[in-house]
């Protein structure tokens, strides 16, 4: 409650889709004394934060987050690299509202620990937050001003309504909407969030690193019309583009599950009561004999499945999103967010500190136009990673791998 009425104050005391500075870097209180608000139509700089150090955005202590090399060529783009960095959080807070989104204001919450970070590490930037649930505000205004780089809005229609308005030489980056991967194919839209499809692509790779090459792979495939969909047509296509021997089965009874060999499976279906049955069956074989290895994407542990289902069946699922806390760094987030804060940070929190910390490190590195090189920089975030690739140049296509162990504990294995 604490957290929800510090981050309320914070948005309480802006307009509709006005901006205000967050000066939240160490040094800096001076000048945080002197925010005032001010109006989107009439940016403002500032000199009162630090400039960043362009080769490393890390100090010593700084273990959130690992990074790729910066490539040799990159130094030619460092001239069109601003002094001072400016960023557009566009979310549907609610402020205004008789109820905040504690969702979105923990988002808010987890991308403003990012910057103060950054910031510490010698980062220069003026953030400027804007709530795209008060229809009474510009929307559309709010993407005219000159912000180097823009994350939101996050429902699809408030993005469709927003790319007319947007400047020819930028880009919105979608922090959560899947659907919005239709528009960052063609359009001036990053995708932060991997895509289901770049999850299925992760899991046939994995299925072929760890198949014997004789093994064949029981397909599990739903016969009704309204379960062959989008999604099992795709993981179709992608097992039989991919060379590995497959056994299609109508259901899991029809697989002859023997002793002494494993079993890995996969389910191929649209609908999740048939994802769901599937799974419960494959468990039952698989708390008895322990022969069971199932693949799958994110979808398979959100159809209502039963809390040790997944372990039964050792699981090998790829997601967008995991948190591995017992990682060091999740640890530092954690403490970090109940010092600010006195709460948990939620998923969308670390969601916000990911996001915000990878783009604005793209900014720093290559300049205003940092959208062009996101396939040569990659980085492993708290609970999502970020891999852009010359094909799917604006779509996130990282996909997070984790293993539900026999033993009730899961293993994010390195990807």
């Amino acid at each position: 409650m604490k957290r929800l009425c510090i981050l309320l104050i914070l948005l309480s005391s802006l307009p509709s889709c006005a901006a205000a500075q967050w000066y939240l870097f160490p040094g800096n209180k001076k000048a945080a004394e002197k925010t005032t608000q001010r109006d989107t139509t009439r940016p403002a700089r500032t000199d009162s934060v630090v400039r960043p150090a362009q080769d490393s955005l890390r100090t010593a202590g700084d273990t959130l987050l690992q990074e790729a090399p910066v490539p040799a060529w990159a130094d030619a783009y460092r001239q069109d690299i601003p002094d001072l960095i400016r960023i557009g959080l566009i979310l549907p807070f609610q402020a205004s509202g008789t109820t905040a989104s504690e969702n979105f204001l923990d988002l808010y919450g987890g991308a403003l620990i990012a910057l103060r970070e950054l910031g510490s590490a010698g980062l220069k930037a003026e953030l400027q937050v804007y709530d795209s649930a008060d229809k009474t505000a510009s929307l559309e205004q709010a993407v005219r001003t000159g912000n180097d780089l823009l994350i939101g809005p996050v429902a699809l229609a408030d993005i469709q309504r927003a790319l007319p308005a947007l400047p020819h030489d930028k880009v919105l980056v979608s922090p959560l909407e899947p659907k919005a991967a239709g528009l960052a194919a063609d359009g001036p839209v990053v995708q932060s969030p991997c895509p289901w499809t770049a999850q299925i692509d992760e899991m046939v790779r994995w299925i072929r690193e760890e198949r014997m090459p004789t093994e064949e792979i029981y397909v599990v495939q739903d016969t009704a019309a309204v379960g062959r969909g989008e999604q099992s047509n795709y993981l179709m296509a992608r097992l039989q583009e991919s060379g590995i021997r497959t056994r299609n089965v109508l259901s899991v009874g029809e697989i002859p599950f023997a002793k002494g060999r494993k079993f890995r499976v996969v389910v191929a279906s649209d609908r999740d009561s048939f994802l769901a049955s599937s799974v419960r069956s494959l468990s039952i074989q698989g708390a008895l004999n322990d022969n069971v290895v199932l693949y799958g994407t994110s979808r398979v542990r959100t159809n209502g499945t039963g809390p040790n289902d997944l372990h039964n069946v050792n699981a090998h699922l790829t997601s967008a999103y995991f948190i591995d806390y017992e990682d060091p760094a999740v640890r530092a987030f954690i403490l970090a967010y109940r010092a600010l804060f006195n709460n948990e940070p939620g998923s969308f929190a670390f969601q916000g500190y990911d996001t915000m910390r990878y783009f604005v490190t793209m900014c720093t590195k290559y300049g205003r136009e940092w959208y062009k090189k996101l396939p040569e920089y990659r980085q492993k975030g708290l609970q999502s990673d970020f891999r852009f690739t010359e094909e799917s140049p604006r779509i996130n296509q990282a996909a997070r791998r984790v293993v539900y162990n026999k033993d009730l504990t899961t293993t994010l294995m390195a990807g």
